[in-house]
């Protein structure tokens, strides 16, 4: 079975909205998050750095959310909210998962944190970014047009958070507005849950 090792509010929230979307049977562990209070990783959590999410499946361990989120979306090809091997879009979508977490993802930080001010060339490459991200999804409704991926899931959960950091764009609010998906609302839910108190995960 699948073991997700999760942290409520963290980035494994959208591995949680991801095995919903699956529907997956697994297994949910919450464990303390390392925070900037010196506080330590919870020795419980197989990941390297104690951060979340982390996944063990078959003696596997798998951390770092785009490589999950591949893991899964190729575990489970019937769910068909990922791209298997051989079809036409493949490659676009393995383009997608990492360009959010080695590029979307660094440079919403990097702009959250006042950084880009004093960067011109990363200032200019958030700019090409974001025209990039507009322009696919003003073809959309999603960033595989009509198709619904996993890559949706990294991209929608990050701008949610981001939101205040990307200026007026109607086209990324419309986008989040399909991001009220009925998986989605049973991951919020469950994130909820164990937030509280230990609960059911399946």
């Amino acid at each position: 079975m699948l073991k997700l090792y999760h942290s409520p509010g963290s980035n494994s929230t959208r591995i949680l909205w991801l095995l919903e979307e699956l529907g997956a049977d697994r297994e949910v562990v919450m464990v303390k998050y390392p925070r900037d209070d010196g506080s330590e990783a919870d020795p419980r959590n197989p990941h390297p750095h104690g951060f979340t999410p982390a996944l063990e499946h078959e003696g596997q361990l798998v951390s770092e959310t785009a490589a999950i989120a591949l893991y899964l979306t190729d575990l489970y090809p019937n769910a068909q909210v990922g791209v298997p091997v051989g079809h036409a879009l493949r490659g676009a979508y393995l383009t997608w998962l990492f360009y959010q977490v080695g590029l979307t993802e660094p440079l919403v930080y990097m702009k959250g944190q006042g950084l880009l001010a004093q960067d011109q060339a990363m200032r200019g490459l958030n700019e090409s970014m974001m025209r990039h991200i507009r322009h696919t999804l003003q073809r959309g409704p999603y960033l595989h047009g009509p198709r619904f991926t996993a890559a949706d899931i990294l991209f929608m959960s990050l701008f949610e958070i981001a939101r205040p950091l990307l200026g007026d764009c109607p086209v990324i609010d419309a986008y989040l507005a399909r991001a009220n998906r009925p998986a989605r609302q049973r991951a919020l839910a469950l994130d909820r849950c164990v937030a509280v108190r230990p609960c059911a995960s399946s």
